[in-house]
């Protein structure tokens, strides 16, 4: 198991964890990350694309990391696996790095509610991502 995945498991198991402690938003961006960390492992073993090659496509393509991996990930799920996959991971990884963003840097209330959806999103893309790659 690569080590980006090993943390991938460990920021979904800190979720639980973090929620179980009433500490929610921190939950938040460990839901995100524990997916973030899933799919940037994807390329290098699914499609041989090492991490140095995609820090010269993001810098290429003046984007941000997230965004590049997402987007491409997104793209490889519609061409191989279908329409519907494709369009609810992409509807949940786009809720799920909002709740992250305002998790982390919004002034609001992240309360149980907010972060046991984002750990189920988290689950529901990881999961996705396992059966698939």
């Amino acid at each position: 198991m690569s080590k980006l995945r090993e943390k991938s498991k460990f920021n979904l198991d800190a979720a639980e964890v973090l929620i179980g402690e009433s500490l929610y938003a921190p939950s938040v961006h460990c839901s995100y990350y524990s997916c973030f960390q899933r799919i940037k492992c994807i390329l290098p073993e699914y499609y041989g694309i090492s991490y140095e090659q995609i820090d010269t496509h993001v810098a290429n393509l003046s984007t941000s990391e997230h965004n590049y991996l997402i987007r491409f990930l997104s793209a490889e799920i519609k061409k191989n696996i279908g329409d519907k996959e494709y369009r609810d991971f992409s509807n949940d990884i786009k809720d799920l790095k909002l709740f992250r963003t305002n998790s982390d840097y919004k002034e609001i209330e992240v309360t149980s509610i907010l972060s046991d959806k984002a750990l189920n999103i988290a689950k529901r893309i990881n999961t996705l991502l396992d059966e698939t790659f």
